[in-house]
């Protein structure tokens, strides 16, 4: 699956408010002063200092939406997931509607997907899905999440069958819903690739017991029938292949004649 892009966080100057009147007005001066340090940190890209002037600004006046997105896209800089996480997570408070509050769900699984924290990922994917059952992208990324745990993206990794089956059940979601996703195709290939190579792993290893127990042939019979089975799902899955193959060119023109004639 194409990589994550760098995840959506604003970055750039905020418009400052109109000014308030007593202690909320010294209470603002405060957030402003340690914001403008912050940016300044930002601008040289000196993140560590910037997370701590946000927070100052923020311990100020918390209730500044942006200085929470600054904040975390400082913290994912530093590599800081967790502490990135909780500034996404008060972003949360300011959202209204199930689409806005799907969209930060999305960014906290991506903040985790970057650092590779799968289970973490999966979680707040399943929350975006909860708003919004259809949502493409989260399906195609816990699809991804399933396909990495069951050795798809690595030749070296074990093959792990019932995460493939999951990864390629959530393909099928994201395909009924964009049947010219050209990439799901792609993704979906690769993890019966793998499903293949599986199954002819086991196919190998029922038919060396077979050899290994020539004289006994209660166990021939029963590693033969085996062998035969693996080798019918073997067969199955490169059918499947072969037509992903061909739904992955069928999308790729789709896509091609719908870009052109939006010309």
């Amino acid at each position: 699956m194409k990589r994550l892009a760098r995840v959506g966080l604003v970055f750039g100057v905020l418009a400052l408010g109109g000014t308030l009147v007593g202690c909320a007005d010294k209470e603002n001066e405060a957030a402003k002063q340690h914001r403008i340090k912050a940016s300044n940190h930002m601008a040289k890209k000196e993140y560590k200092e910037a997370a701590e002037a946000y927070a100052l600004s923020l311990q100020a006046d918390p209730k500044q939406e942006k200085v929470w997105e600054k904040k975390a896209f400082a913290h994912i800089e530093l590599g800081e997931i967790d502490k990135a996480s909780e500034a996404v997570l008060k972003i949360l408070e300011f959202k209204t509607t199930p689409a806005e509050k799907a969209e930060i769900y999305r960014t906290l699984a991506s903040i985790y997907m970057k650092g590779g924290t799968l289970d973490d990922a999966e979680k707040y994917f399943n929350e975006s899905l909860k708003l919004e059952p259809k949502d493409e992208a989260s399906l195609g990324w816990i699809a991804e999440i399933y396909a990495q745990r069951g050795g798809a993206r690595s030749m070296a990794a074990p093959i792990v069958k019932a995460d493939l089956e999951k990864s390629l059940n959530y393909y099928d979601q994201v395909i009924a819903i964009n049947p010219n996703s050209a990439n799901t195709y792609l993704n979906k290939r690769v993890v019966m690739g793998r499903l293949m190579e599986y199954e002819r792993q086991q196919m190998e290893m029922a038919k060396s017991e077979a050899v290994e127990n020539a004289k006994d042939p209660k166990v021939v019979e029963e590693a033969n029938a085996r062998a035969a089975e693996h080798l019918k799902t073997m067969e199955a899955y490169n059918s499947q292949f072969a037509e992903m193959t061909k739904k992955f060119s069928e999308a790729q023109k789709a896509t091609k004649a719908q870009a052109a004639n939006q010309k």
